[in-house]
């Protein structure tokens, strides 16, 4: 098995065929994999809300629309804090960003923007309601997507349980965020929470503009 020939979810997938079943020969496969693809990052999933709803009253190509609006709003503002779209699953943006505050104040950026946007929008329905999740820590990454804890929970955080105008920061997060000098004091920021998640406690922080 070749590291580097390992650079998308299909390849990986392949690759694993060559893990075997014997621990050693595992602990070795998955040493190799981590040193060529392991890296440290921050995930930021984004969530649009009203989906069922507005796909009920107002047809598909209507909430496409609104979502339309969300990527021309909030793609720049990624791009700008050094962050990447990794992939965009129904209407999720699924972001990597090189840390805890580069996300954050992208995410902060992001939800000023679908604020002022939503400002100039007579319609209600018209409206970008968007929920957010972050976490950071070990990760593998993939040409086309990322794999780890970081993703599963910043995804948990901003597709099942983040409110509209909210983000949810997760603890690895939130402690690096805090230790790197993030002024949460100038936000409305509650927790510690602990919400269960496949009996797992996940331990995050709300923030509000």
């Amino acid at each position: 098995m070749d590291p580097k020939a390992i650079t998308t979810t299909r390849s990986l997938l392949d690759a694993l065929d060559a893990r075997g079943d014997e621990l050693k020969a595992r602990t070795a496969f998955d040493a190799k994999v981590w040193q060529a693809l392991g890296t440290d990052a921050a995930i930021l999933v984004t969530d649009l809300s009203g989906f069922t709803k507005q796909t009920k009253k107002h047809g598909i190509l209507h909430f496409l629309h609104v979502f339309r609006r969300c990527e021309q709003a909030c793609l720049p503002i990624i791009e700008a804090h050094g962050g990447q779209l990794m992939k965009q699953e129904a209407d999720d943006l699924i972001t990597i960003f090189d840390g805890p505050l580069s996300a954050l104040r992208a995410a902060i950026e992001m939800q000023e923007a679908t604020v002022a946007l939503n400002k100039t929008l007579a319609q209600e329905d018209d409206h970008v309601r968007m929920s957010m999740g972050i976490e950071c820590g070990p990760l593998l990454r993939l040409q086309d997507d990322a794999f780890g804890d970081a993703v599963n929970v910043a995804f948990k955080l901003g597709e099942d349980i983040a409110d509209p105008g909210e983000v949810l920061i997760g603890k690895t997060a939130f402690t690096a965020a805090t230790e790197a000098g993030f002024e949460f004091s100038k936000y409305s920021v509650q927790g510690p929470r602990v919400v269960t998640a496949g009996n797992v406690g996940l331990e995050h922080w709300s923030l509000r503009l």
